[in-house]
């Protein structure tokens, strides 16, 4: 299953990521791109910043 998930780099967003991959699926984060993760490849990344329009307009 392909899942987004909004954030995934800090606090429970890395529990919740890393379970996503050890049961297969395919995982997009959207971040800010600014904290370090240990996904290498494992994961697509969005880059987005909240208060940038421009940078959500992935989303719409």
């Amino acid at each position: 299953m392909k899942i987004l998930i909004i954030g995934g780099t800090r606090f429970f967003g890395i529990y919740t990521v890393n379970e996503l991959l050890e049961k297969g699926h395919d995982v997009t984060i959207a971040t800010r791109g600014r904290a370090f993760d240990e996904y290498g490849g494992r994961v697509k990344r969005i880059i987005i910043e909240r208060t940038n329009e421009d940078s959500m307009k992935c989303f719409g």
